[in-house]
């Protein structure tokens, strides 16, 4: 790489966390933004539901969660990890090939360590 540039990555989500994560390996200055208290974006499950799930009310409380307790994701624990950094079984205590909510939840928490602890973005 020629030269290193500055990158400010907005959203912590699946997708800001891989971009990050790609940017600082190529030698970038990386920034990630993320507006709640949590990483995972609209990718971690919420049981709570939309007081007016319409959103009619303004007022409403909202709740920005794509999953549900049921929902499996289709791609095999395999495919969603790194070479240097696996999704295995072993370490998020769930032997299903295909995990479920719950288990997304724990994975991202533990991408977050490793950004944040062993490869600092900011």
């Amino acid at each position: 790489m020629e030269r290193s540039i500055k990158v400010v990555v907005i959203g912590a989500s699946t997708t800001g966390l891989v971009t990050a994560r790609k940017l600082k390996r190529e030698g970038h200055q990386v920034i990630l933004f993320e507006k709640n208290n949590r990483i995972g974006g609209t990718g971690v499950y919420d049981r709570r539901v939309e007081s007016n799930p319409l959103g009619m009310d303004p007022g409403r409380e909202i709740v920005h969660s794509r999953m549900n307790h049921s929902l499996r994701v289709n791609l095999p624990r395999q495919l969603m990890g790194f070479l240097d950094y696996p999704f295995v079984k072993k370490e998020i205590g769930d032997p299903r090939d295909f995990p479920g909510c719950e288990e997304g939840g724990k994975e991202k928490e533990r991408d977050k360590k490793m950004l944040v602890c062993t490869h600092p973005i900011s």
